[in-house]
């Protein structure tokens, strides 16, 4: 059977059984239930169909992993797993698809070679589950990213792969009247994995390696990239956020399929790069690097949240990124305490805005400065808030206080406002450089903190250290170090501030000293009972 009719004959398969998927699904799915799942399914049975056809038979690794991706996929549908347990069960069933073959030869030593090719198949697994974000996406970038490992010379059970992946294109593209679910992304991952070691092993040596590492470009730099920023804010990478590649490309002003396309586009550059690669011109990977960091420069500078955090001046190789991701991490935190009418006294840009919105029925931010920042509510000056009294349920006020000549005042102004049993959550510095000078006039302690609350009749719930001593050392030394960023000494001082940052976060985690902290958090109540004794 010609490759032309063995893909024509999988994309007719897969497309037949999606569309009974999808009655399947409006048979029993409730009128005003999510879209249907079960776009992997329809892949699963289309693609061993598919197989059914090649002429050689299989490896009983691969057959074994696709199918028990797939059914972790299935399960995970039905009641998502924690990250953890899915990362668990996958690597089991990597495990034993990477020790029965298809195992990639590096070392020829069997348990080596099948650890290595175990993680890098979990990885692509996450990775192509990831980047299934947008319709049409992941199944056009698998599409383009199988035939691309094709035509290097992954074997014709890629062929079959980007025919099934066609075929379910034609119900999922935008707007998606089914998708593929994790059952799909885990098995597409799987089988994606498997193509890149195939290849590798057929060419051997380091241009094996990096020809198909070129041609999966696409969900590659997805997870590095979203992995990257969710680190640089202080999330965990496996929590679901709002920074995927293609959500960008929308904030940016692309439409849904014009995002998508161009993903697709950028996929075919890639597998073409590989293809030049795969024949000897390494200087295909000089398009590889530049596409890359034009990309991660254009994509970073997208600010999703408008908290001024995404942008380069802020990225890992900035020299605040580890007090930004310290700060983010602690207003995470406290919004438990966050709720009603929320004044965000001194709000800059409203950078937590993403963080506390959604809890608060009104978040008002105030700037003294009207020229600096377009993002505040109201004008007005904290020792004189322009609202009356008891209006606000929570008042948020981040690195003010020190550029305030009578904090005593301010905070009593942030206790009148407070309605009885709302919340003060306020940050200070303790250690820091003199900034926004003639401005800057006080440095706390976590005691002053509370004295000037209980001062104002405030019942002080909490006061403690943001991080310690090392990331206080770590990022006085990058300021002093950002003296030097200027001219060819610019790539070499911003990979100083990364690696300054991330040591000192490593350090802070392994020894912490508060006492020596760069910032102290105070959170503080305005009981009822308290009003009354009074």
């Amino acid at each position: 059977m010609t490759p032309v009719i063995l893909f024509g004959i999988t994309a007719i398969l897969s497309a037949l059984f999606t569309a009974v998927a999808r009655l399947i699904a409006r048979r029993f799915d409730a009128p005003d239930a999510p879209v249907s799942t079960l776009g992997g399914t329809a892949l699963l049975a289309a693609l061993f169909c598919g197989f059914w056809f090649l002429p050689q038979s299989l490896p009983l690794g691969l057959v074994i992993g696709a199918v028990g991706m797939a059914f972790i996929g299935i399960l995970d549908d039905r009641k998502p797993f924690a990250p953890l347990h899915k990362f668990a069960l996958t690597l089991a069933v990597a495990g034993i698809a990477a020790w029965l073959g298809p195992r990639i030869h590096l070392t020829n030593i069997i348990w080596i070679d099948a650890t290595l090719t175990a993680l890098w198949m979990v990885w692509m697994c996450h990775a192509f589950n990831v980047l299934d974000m947008e319709d049409g996406l992941s199944a056009g970038s698998g599409t383009i990213a199988s035939l691309s490992l094709w035509l290097i010379s992954a074997g014709d059970w890629a062929l079959v792969t980007a025919g099934a992946l066609t075929g379910y294109l034609v119900h999922n593209f935008h707007p998606a009247r089914i998708l593929m679910g994790d059952t799909g992304s885990l098995l597409i991952g799987f089988l994606l994995s498997s193509m890149a070691v195939s290849v590798a092993n057929h060419i051997g040596g380091l241009m094996g390696v990096i020809g198909p590492l070129v041609a999966l470009g696409l969900p590659i730099f997805e997870a590095v990239f979203i992995s990257a920023i969710r680190f640089a804010k202080g999330r965990s990478i496996v929590r679901p956020s709002r920074d995927h590649v293609a959500q960008r490309l929308i904030q940016w002003g692309l439409p849904v399929r014009a995002a998508v396309a161009l993903m697709w586009l950028t996929g075919i550059v890639l597998g073409g790069l590989a293809l030049v690669f795969a024949l000897g011109n390494w200087i295909s990977l000089v398009g590889v690097a530049c596409l890359a960091i034009g990309a991660w420069k254009g994509l970073s500078r997208v600010d999703m949240e408008r908290d001024g955090c995404d942008g380069r001046p802020v990225g890992l190789f900035g020299k605040n990124w580890l007090i930004h991701r310290t700060m983010r991490q602690t207003m995470d935190e406290v919004k438990g305490f966050v709720s009603g009418k929320l004044l965000d006294a001194g709000c800059g840009n409203k950078p937590y805005v993403g963080i506390f919105g959604s809890r608060v029925q009104q978040y008002i931010g105030l700037e003294k400065g009207r020229t600096r920042y377009e993002h505040a509510d109201v004008w007005g000056d904290v020792l004189a808030l322009p609202f009356r009294d008891g209006t606000c349920d929570t008042v948020l006020c981040n690195q003010v206080l020190e550029h305030v000549p009578h904090p005593q005042l301010a905070i009593d102004e942030m206790a009148r406002v407070l309605r009885p049993n709302g919340y003060l959550i306020l940050t200070a510095p303790h250690i820091w450089g003199l900034h926004e000078v003639p401005h800057d006039y006080f440095r706390f302690t976590p005691y002053g903190l509370r004295y000037l609350a209980e001062q104002s009749g405030l019942t002080v719930h909490a006061t403690r250290a943001l991080a310690g001593f090392w990331v206080t050392a770590g990022t006085r030394f990058c300021y002093y170090l950002a003296r030097f960023e200027r001219g060819p000494l610019i790539p070499f001082v911003r990979v100083g501030f990364f690696v300054v940052q991330l040591g000192a976060l490593f350090l802070d985690r392994l020894h912490r000293v508060e006492s020596e902290a760069w910032n102290f958090l105070l959170i503080a109540q305005k009981r009822a009972e308290d009003l009354s004794n009074g």
